[in-house]
């Protein structure tokens, strides 16, 4: 049987969704939260110098989290079907991850106080501190613009998920995000309640009640 680690910041964000298929799957593995002083010289072992990494057997090393994601899915019966499925699931995660980046400038700013080089903090405008204008610059439009089609491709499923034949990956990936939003941006997530009725079915699979009544609450 492979030893899983899977290696990240003390985050859910772009790991949460691999931890959340180890828990549905029952599958151990070593959860490893790095101190942000730590990354820095643990970066220098990664392929890519980023994180997640997930290390399979002690050796073999994964180390983008799209590919983590997939290849666990595959593992454990978390991914499309037929390849037909999986080949929409997948479209609709690369949507959804192009949205991300739109947005992680603001997740940036939120975890670490990190603004981007280009940003020009508008002091004209006291009443919006900086986390704000971060939000209305970055998140806001990101979600604004993405989450519609999200939510008509959720609608066209035959089943409670995004894929017809039932629970994949993909919706723990989204499903974790929108309850980020909700936590940063409450207002915001509110007007988006099919997105927030999936994420409650998805958090309210059983075999992921342990880890999630034991889970450190963190915004992202």
């Amino acid at each position: 049987m492979p030893e899983y680690k899977l290696s990240y910041l003390p985050l859910r964000y772009l790991a949460e969704p691999a931890r959340l298929i180890f828990h549905y799957a029952q599958e151990e593995f070593e959860d490893e939260q790095l101190g942000f002083d730590e990354w820095e010289s643990v970066k220098q072992t990664s392929p890519f110098n980023t994180l997640p990494l997930l290390t399979i057997n002690g050796k073999t090393q994964i180390g983008q989290s799209m590919t983590i994601f997939r290849y666990l899915a595959k593992q454990f019966g978390l991914d499309g079907g037929t390849d037909l499925e999986d080949a929409h699931i997948n479209c609709i995660a690369e949507y959804f991850r192009e949205m991300m980046e739109k947005a992680r400038p603001f997740v940036r700013f939120w975890n670490r106080g990190i603004v981007e080089k280009n940003f020009e903090q508008n002091d004209e405008e006291p009443e919006f501190p900086l986390a704000v204008q971060q939000l209305k610059l970055y998140l806001e439009p990101a979600v604004r613009e993405y989450f519609p089609v999200i939510i008509d491709l959720l609608k066209k499923s035959k089943s409670d998920f995004f894929a017809d034949s039932g629970i994949t990956w993909v919706d723990f990936f989204i499903s974790e995000y929108v309850d980020s939003l909700k936590n940063v941006a409450p207002e915001l997530a509110e007007q988006y309640p099919e997105l927030l009725e999936h994420s409650k079915i998805v958090h309210s699979i059983p075999q992921l009640q342990n880890y999630l009544e034991s889970r450190k609450h963190t915004d992202w």
